[in-house]
C-alpha cells in the first residue's frame, strides 16, 4: 500500500468517524428525486464542502428537477484532468429518513442514500483533501447531478454533462459499489415509456355494449409487448405498472401502462421506438385512441474506452491489498453513460460497498470507505503522465 498516501490520511486526520460525521449530515438532508427544493438543499451542502476543498463551483438550474453542480480546481490541460462523478437526488420521498435514520449497526451504514449515492459523493470530499496534501495539482472536476434517479427527463442535463466531461482524460463514477468488489465497466441504457389508451365509458349492466373499454385494448398492448422479448435478443421489455378504471360496474375509458426497456445496443433505440409506435397506432378494440410517450433515456454505458483505464485500477487494488476486481456489465443504467458519450473511459461503482439500494434494507460497508478513497487516490497518482 502506498505509504505516502497513508501518510496523508493521517494528517489530514480522516478516520472512520471524520468519514461518518460527514456521511451523517448529507444523508439527514433528504433530497427526493422529485423534489427540486430538497435537491437544491443537499446541492447547497456539497457545494459548500467542495468550496472549503479549494474548488471553484458553477450550480446549472432547472424549473422542474434538481440542479447540476461543477466543482473545479488544479492547473494544466484538460487531457490530463481526472473527472469524480455521481448524482446527490435518491429515490426516497420526503419523511422517510423518520423511520429510517442514519445509524451505524456493527459494521453497516443504514439510512436513505447511504449507499445510492450519498455515500460516494462523500468519498469526493476526501479523495480531493488527500490529493491536495499530496500537492497533486492536476485538473480534477466533479460532476454531481440532481435528477439521475428520473432520468433527466425533465431537464437537459444529460446534455450538459456530457459537455461538462469533454477533454478530460478519464473519470470514476461514484455510483453504489458492488460488494464482490467487481467494477462496473459497461450498463445497459434504459428508455421509460407511459402508454395511454382512451375508450368511452359506459354502465356496464345498463349500456354494456355502449361502452369501448381502454383495459381490454391496454391489455391487448401488453401482450404485444411482451412479444418483443423474443424480437430483440439483447433487449427486455417489462410492463412495471397498469392503471385504468374508476369503478368495477363503468366501462373504463381509461388505462395507462409504464413500461421499463433495457438493452445493450443504442442502435437498435429507434427499431424499439417504431415497434412501440406501431403497438400504439394499432388498435385492437375499435374507437380506442393511444399514445405514447418516453418519459426517461439513458444510452448505454459502453466498455469501449474502459479496457485499459480498468486494468490499470485492477492493478493498483491487487499492489494495494483489496484483490482483484472484475469488470462486469450490470443492467442498471447510469450516467456514466454520458461521460462515456463523450469520449472519456469512466469506469463505474466506484463508491462505498453495499447491498439492496432503493429500499428500506439499503447498506454501505463502513470499512469500504477508506478502502476506496485509498484505491482511487492511489489510480489518480498513478494515471500522471500515462495515457490511456
Amino acid at each position: 500500500m502506498n505509504k505516502k498516501i497513508l501518510d496523508a490520511i493521517e494528517s489530514c486526520g480522516i478516520d472512520n468517524d471524520v468519514i461518518i460525521e460527514t456521511w451523517k449530515e448529507i444523508v439527514e438532508i433528504e433530497s427526493y428525486t422529485h423534489n427540486a427544493e430538497g435537491v437544491c438543499n443537499v446541492c447547497k451542502y456539497i457545494k459548500n464542502q467542495l468550496e472549503e476543498l479549494g474548488l471553484e463551483t458553477k450550480v446549472y438550474d432547472f424549473e422542474n428537477s434538481g440542479p447540476l453542480l461543477i466543482g473545479k480546481c488544479g492547473e494544466g490541460d484538460n487531457s490530463e484532468g481526472v473527472i469524480l462523478a455521481g448524482h446527490m437526488d435518491t429515490v426516497f420521498k420526503d419523511g422517510f429518513i423518520f423511520n429510517n435514520p442514519f445509524r451505524v449497526e456493527d459494521s453497516k451504514v443504514f439510512g436513505p442514500g447511504v449507499l445510492d449515492m450519498k455515500g460516494g459523493i462523500n468519498l469526493i470530499f476526501y479523495i480531493i483533501k488527500i490529493l491536495k496534501e499530496l500537492k497533486y495539482n492536476k485538473p480534477i472536476k466533479v460532476i454531481i447531478s440532481g435528477d439521475e434517479e428520473h432520468g433527466h427527463g425533465k431537464s437537459n442535463c444529460a446534455e450538459l454533462m456530457e459537455e461538462e466531461a469533454k477533454g478530460y482524460k478519464c473519470a470514476f463514477n461514484m455510483e453504489t459499489g458492488l460488494v464482490d468488489n467487481s467494477v462496473t465497466i459497461a450498463r445497459k441504457g434504459r428508455m421509460g415509456c407511459t402508454i395511454k389508451t382512451k375508450g368511452l365509458s359506459a354502465h356496464a349492466g345498463a349500456n354494456f355494449s355502449d361502452g369501448i373499454s381502454a383495459i381490454y385494448e391496454i391489455a391487448n398492448k401488453i401482450l404485444e409487448i411482451k412479444k418483443l422479448n423474443e424480437k430483440y435478443e439483447n433487449a427486455t421489455f417489462s410492463v412495471g405498472i397498469v392503471n385504468g378504471g374508476t369503478i368495477a360496474n363503468a366501462v373504463p375509458d381509461y388505462a395507462e401502462i409504464q413500461l421499463d426497456i433495457r438493452f445493450v445496443d443504442d442502435d437498435n433505440i429507434e427499431s424499439i421506438k417504431q415497434d412501440l409506435n406501431n403497438i400504439v397506432e394499432s388498435s385492437i378494440i375499435e374507437g380506442t385512441k393511444s399514445e405514447l410517450i418516453i418519459d426517461s433515456y439513458f444510452p448505454s454505458f459502453v466498455s469501449k474506452y474502459n479496457k485499459e483505464f480498468y486494468e490499470l485500477v485492477k492493478s493498483i487494488s491487487i499492489k494495494d491489498g483489496f484483490g482483484e476486481p472484475k469488470g462486469v456489465l450490470l443492467g442498471g443504467a447510469s450516467d456514466a453513460a454520458y461521460i462515456t458519450r463523450a469520449g472519456v473511459p469512466c469506469l463505474c461503482s466506484m463508491g462505498v460497498k453495499g447491498e439492496w439500494n432503493h429500499t428500506n434494507r439499503e447498506y454501505a460497508l463502513v470499512d469500504s470507505a477508506i478502502e476506496r478513497v485509498i484505491l482511487i487516490v492511489d489510480s489518480i497518482l498513478e494515471l500522471e503522465n500515462k495515457t490511456l
